[in-house]
């Protein structure tokens, strides 16, 4: 028993076709059956039938340096296997049902009848095949990209750690040298070992390990430094607004100052003023250089984490807000510098998704820099993330100007892109649709003035 016309015009390949071409379909196509998990055909059998699906899901598996990955996903209305004018030989891959599945099957020796019937569906099926090959191209392509980030990353990883290492160490040693200064400093300035001079060093520790522990606004940091000013101008010491801009920044007191004149002999207190000085800005640079190798490291592990390098390609679960917030971070300096706000709604709890990392930072990377362009200065970035039991959702939704009508339709065509040019290269929400469909997922778009919503959909089975 084949389908009846009407169950196949409803197909999305078939839709207006002459009457001629459904009765064609009738008499010479064969209706099959498959549960799901079974086989359509396997890799490497010769390629002799076309399968229009009618209803259910196919996916077709290809290896690409020994892993296996869903190359594409055949929904009802499409087909796959052996088209029109192709050269394939043999089946490049598994084609497996995710769900249970009804296809009608076309056996390729009837290819040429079938075209005299229409040419019409003969076009849609060259269009198939060159979007078949596209396809397979830029899943390739994608896939060396992932490598090549990879191994970027590693590359990157080791070159930066060793200097990291070393300004780390560096920086330790050189404090360590100059916590020893302090006697050294003290005894140059003819101070005895008294018990004046034990409280002295006391106090030249405190000032100088106290560097940036003030939480002073600019206004009151600005009076604090006129202040310990005067009082530097009041006992002749040179280059007061160098030591009160220093002193200021650092936290130190007009009490701590007059603190140390107790301590320390007139005569001298020049010499000491501007050690301590000195030992603050060495602090400081010191702090600088720590809090610079810790951000490069931190780099360092956010690419490490952001591509996933020295980890398998396969579907394992995952913290899905996790790759968001990574790639989130990855573009931190661009929401500063627009100053958009961030809002998230992740809820209470987010169930692991079987995916790869790797693949889906590029969705988020691609969609959250496209919200970030369509804004203004000043916008808002929400991503909402929500589930059911059969899916996991993630909005990412930009109150920039929108999408125009007459455009949304072409947004995920390859090559279409609404920046300037040389802005873009058109491929980031094709490369997109394409991974989420690897993911068995679907992404849709919704758009108006003022809000801009892309929608992803996972299975999470």
């Amino acid at each position: 028993m084949s389908f009846s016309i009407q169950e196949l015009k409803q197909l999305a390949i078939l839709e207006g076709l002459s009457e001629e071409i459904f009765i064609w379909l009738q008499n010479y196509g064969t209706r099959i059956h498959l549960a799901a998990g079974e086989q359509l055909f396997t890799r490497g059998r010769e390629a002799d039938y076309m399968f229009i699906v009618v209803q259910g899901k196919i996916e077709r598996l290809q290896e690409i340096d020994g892993h296996s990955i869903v190359a594409a996903t055949t929904m009802s209305g499409q087909v796959t296997g052996m088209l029109p004018f192709s050269r394939m030989t043999h089946y490049p891959g598994n084609a497996i049902a995710t769900e249970p599945s009804k296809i009608l099957r076309i056996n390729k020796e009837d290819f040429g009848k079938m075209l005299e019937v229409s040419h019409e569906f003969g076009q849609r099926l060259v269009a198939e095949m060159s979007n078949r090959v596209r396809g397979d191209v830029r899943l390739e392509q994608q896939w060396e990209k992932m490598v090549s980030l990879g191994k970027l990353s590693a590359g990157l990883a080791h070159e930066l750690n060793n200097p990291i290492s070393a300004i780390r160490s560096t920086a330790t040693s050189l404090k360590d040298k100059l916590d020893r200064q302090a006697d050294l400093i003290l005894k140059q300035t003819g101070m005895n070992n008294t018990k004046k001079s034990s409280e002295a060093i006391g106090l030249f520790y405190r000032l100088i390990n106290d560097v940036g522990s003030t939480d002073l606004s600019p206004l009151e940091r600005s009076e604090r430094e006129e202040n310990i000013a005067d009082w530097l101008e009041k006992r002749n010491i040179v280059n007061i607004w160098e030591l009160a801009n220093v002193f200021a920044n650092a936290g130190v007191r007009i009490e701590d100052l007059r603190q140390l004149t107790e301590f320390i002999p007139s005569t001298i207190l020049p010499d000491v003023l501007a050690w301590v000085c000195s030992r603050i800005e060495i602090e400081r640079m010191v702090s600088e250089i720590n809090h610079a190798a810790g951000r490069v490291s931190e780099l360092v592990s956010l690419v490490k984490k952001y591509s996933h390098m020295d980890q398998s390609s396969d579907h394992k679960p995952l913290k899905i807000q996790e790759g968001i917030d990574d790639t989130l971070r990855i573009f931190e300096h661009m929401l500063k510098q627009k100053n958009i706000q961030v809002v998230k709604q992740y809820g209470d709890v987010v169930p692991l998704l079987p995916a790869n990392a790797g693949e889906l930072n590029q969705v988020w990377t691609h969609l959250i820099e496209n919200a970030i362009d369509a804004m203004h200065d000043g916008g808002i970035l929400i991503i909402e993330i929500c589930h059911n039991d059969l899916n996991l959702e993630v909005k990412i939704i930009d109150n920039g100007e929108g999408i125009p009508r007459d455009i949304i339709h072409r947004i995920f065509d390859p090559f279409f892109t609404m920046k300037d040019v040389g802005e873009g290269t058109g491929l980031g929400l094709d490369i997109a649709r394409r991974i989420i469909q690897t993911h068995r997922g679907q992404i849709d778009v919704q758009s108006n003035p003022g809000r801009t919503e892309f929608m992803v959909r996972l299975p999470l089975k």
